[in-house]
């Protein structure tokens, strides 16, 4: 039960400020997903712009998403790519990638959930 209760207070925690990404009325935290997105930019949540604002939190409803991004660093232009995964409701994901600037930019995006730290989903 003290369990269920953290989780409880966690996913509204990581909830709060979130943009809603699904048509409607607002669900309750138990319905849907919070995706929180660290150091990239995202143009679209299954084909629609998250708003104008840099949002940070999206709300989205479960099931398998497709996300349209790029990184966000400096001086190496836009490199948009295309990551799908599947959100399960209740659930808190981080959005965002590794980075190693030598000569040449590289990098790897990913989705964790954020209750155990796996990475799920696929990116091309």
């Amino acid at each position: 039960m003290r369990r269920l209760l953290i989780l409880t207070l966690g996913l509204i925690v990581l909830g709060c400020g979130a943009v809603q990404m699904y048509p409607g009325p607002a669900l309750p935290p138990e319905k849907v997903a919070v995706l929180e997105i660290r150091n990239l930019t995202v143009y679209a949540v299954d084909g629609v712009p998250p708003g104008r604002a840099r949002t940070k939190k999206l709300q989205i409803l479960p099931g398998e998403h497709m996300l349209r991004a790029s990184h966000n660093v400096e001086g190496y232009g836009p490199m948009p790519f295309t990551y799908t995964f599947t959100a399960e409701a209740g659930h808190g994901y981080l959005f965002g990638a590794d980075y190693k600037i030598e000569r040449t930019l590289s990098w790897r995006p990913w989705i964790k959930d954020a209750a155990n730290g796996n990475i799920i989903g696929s990116w091309n």
